[in-house]
C-alpha cells in the first residue's frame, strides 16, 4: 500500500499533528504579562500621547501662577503755570496704587485650578484607556493572524512534499495522475490562503506598531499567543469598577470643578478695592510772603459699588455648568453600567464557543481523519477522501482559532469597560 511508504507514511502523520495536537500547543498558556508590556510601551512612544502630556503641563502652570493680586500701580505726575501768569508755581505728585480684593477671590481661583490640574490628569488616563484598547484588540489580531499564516505555512510545505512524492509515483506509473493533479489543486488552494495569511499579518503588525509608537522596520515580536481560555470571566463590582474608570473620574472632577467655578463667581460679586498712597511736593505764591514749597501725603480708598454689575451671567453660567456636569455623571454611570452588561455577556459567549470548538469538535475531526487514514492503509478509502478529511480540520482549525480570536477581543472589551490596564494613574484626589 501506498500509505505504507516510510516517506509518505511521515508526511501524512505530521499533517495529522499540524492539523490537530501542534495547533492547540501553539496557543496553549496565553503570556497576559506580555500583552501588558506591550500596552506600557505604547504608553511611552505613543506621540499623540506624549503631545496630550503638555495638557497637564499647561494646567499645572496656570495653577502655579494663579491666586496672585494684580500688579500694583505707579503714577507720576508734574504740572507748572509757564503757561499762565509763570510765577514758578507747580505741583509734583508720585502716587502709589494696589487694588486688593474683599472676598476669598484670589483663593477660590486657586481651588479651581487645581481642579483643572486633576482634570487634565483624568483626561489623559482616560486617552491612555482607549490606547490600551486600541493596541489591545491589534495584538489580538495579529496573534490570530499570524497563527493561520503559521498554520497555512506548515500545511503547504507539508502538502508540497507530499505531491513530489506522489509526482514520483505517477511517473513510475503507481499512483493515477489525476490523484497527483488533485493534490496540486489542494497545495495551490492551500499556497493563496498561506499568502492572504501573510498579507494580513503583515498588515495588522504595521498597524500595531503605529499604535505602539514604532517605525514600521523596527523588529516587535514579543513573546504572546493566543492561549485557550479556562474559566469565565467573574464580574467585578460596579463601584470598584468606576473607581477605575477614567471617564467616571473625569465626570466627577468636572462636578468638583463646577463648584469650584460657582464659588468663585460668587466671590467676583464684588470688584477688587483699589488702595492708594501718595505725595504731592507744591510750589506755589502765598501772599503776602511770596512763593512757599509744601509737601502733602495722604492714602484713599476707592470702592466700586455693585448697583448693576453682580457678576449675575457668571453665576448663572456655573450653575449652569454645575447641573451639567451632575447630569453627565449620571449618563456616564449609565453607560458604564450598560457597557458592562454587555462586555460580560460577550464574553460569555464567546468563552462557551471558544472552549466548544476547541474541544470535542475538533476531537471527532482528528479521529475521523484517523479513520480515514486507516481505512486508506487498507484499500477502503481514496487519497482524495484523506484530503478533504484534512481540509475538514484545516476549516475546523481556522473556526476555532476565530472563535479563540473572538474570545480574546471580549476578554479586551472586559478589560476596556473595567478599567483594569497597567499605567493609568489616576488622579487620587478625585477618585475618592
Amino acid at each position: 500500500m501506498l500509505l505504507r511508504h516510510p516517506m509518505f507514511a511521515r508526511s501524512l502523520c505530521l499533517i495529522s499533528c499540524a492539523l490537530s495536537g501542534g495547533f492547540f500547543m501553539s496557543v496553549s498558556g496565553a503570556a497576559e504579562s506580555s500583552r501588558d508590556e506591550v500596552i506600557r510601551l505604547a504608553f511611552e512612544n505613543n506621540r499623540e500621547l506624549r503631545l496630550a502630556t503638555l495638557e497637564i503641563d499647561r494646567a499645572r502652570a496656570t495653577q502655579r501662577w494663579s491666586g496672585r493680586l494684580d500688579n500694583p500701580e505707579l503714577e507720576v505726575s508734574y504740572s507748572d503755570d509757564e503757561a499762565g501768569l509763570d510765577e514758578n508755581e507747580g505741583t509734583l505728585a508720585v502716587a502709589f496704587s494696589q487694588r486688593f480684593p474683599l472676598t476669598a477671590r484670589l483663593r477660590h481661583e486657586k481651588s479651581l485650578r487645581q481642579w483643572q490640574v486633576i482634570l487634565a490628569e483624568a483626561e489623559l488616563a482616560e486617552r491612555r484607556r482607549e490606547l490600551a484598547y486600541q493596541v489591545d484588540l491589534a495584538l489580538v489580531e495579529w496573534l490570530a493572524a499570524r497563527s493561520q499564516w503559521e498554520s497555512s505555512r506548515e500545511l503547504a510545505a507539508l502538502n508540497e512534499e507530499i505531491l513530489a512524492f506522489l509526482t514520483k509515483q505517477a511517473e513510475a506509473g503507481e499512483v493515477s495522475k489525476l490523484t497527483v493533479i488533485q493534490t496540486k489543486l489542494t497545495g495551490q488552494s492551500i499556497s493563496q490562503q498561506a499568502t492572504r495569511n501573510a498579507a494580513a499579518q503583515k498588515a495588522s503588525l504595521l498597524h500595531l506598531k503605529q499604535l505602539v509608537g514604532l517605525e514600521p522596520n523596527t523588529g516587535f515580536n514579543p513573546p504572546a499567543a493566543l492561549g485557550r481560555p479556562g474559566s469565565a470571566l467573574a464580574e467585578r463590582d460596579f463601584a470598584e469598577v468606576l473607581a477605575h474608570r477614567p471617564d467616571h473620574v473625569l465626570a466627577l472632577s468636572r462636578i468638583d470643578e463646577a463648584g469650584a467655578e460657582a464659588t468663585l463667581a460668587h466671590a467676583k460679586r464684588w470688584e477688587d478695592i483699589a488702595v492708594e498712597a501718595f505725595a504731592e511736593r507744591e510750589r506755589a505764591v502765598d501772599e503776602p510772603g511770596g512763593l512757599e514749597r509744601n509737601t502733602f501725603l495722604g492714602i484713599g480708598v476707592s470702592i466700586p459699588l455693585p448697583l448693576r454689575q453682580r457678576n449675575q451671567e457668571g453665576i448663572a453660567q456655573a450653575n449652569i455648568n454645575r447641573e451639567a456636569a451632575s447630569r453627565e455623571l449620571e449618563a456616564v454611570q449609565f453607560q458604564i453600567r450598560s457597557e458592562l452588561a454587555e462586555a460580560y455577556q460577550q464574553s460569555r459567549d464567546a468563552w462557551g464557543l471558544a472552549r466548544e470548538t476547541g474541544g470535542e469538535v475538533m476531537d471527532l475531526a482528528e479521529h475521523n481523519l484517523t479513520e480515514f487514514r486507516q481505512a486508506y492503509a487498507q484499500g477502503q478509502a481514496s487519497l482524495i477522501e484523506v484530503q478533504r478529511a484534512q481540509e475538514q480540520i484545516l476549516e475546523l482549525r481556522k473556526a476555532s482559532l476565530d472563535a479563540l480570536s473572538a474570545w480574546h477581543q471580549a476578554e479586551a472589551k472586559v478589560r476596556y469597560v473595567t478599567g483594569a490596564y497597567p499605567g493609568l494613574s489616576l488622579p487620587s484626589d478625585s477618585a475618592k
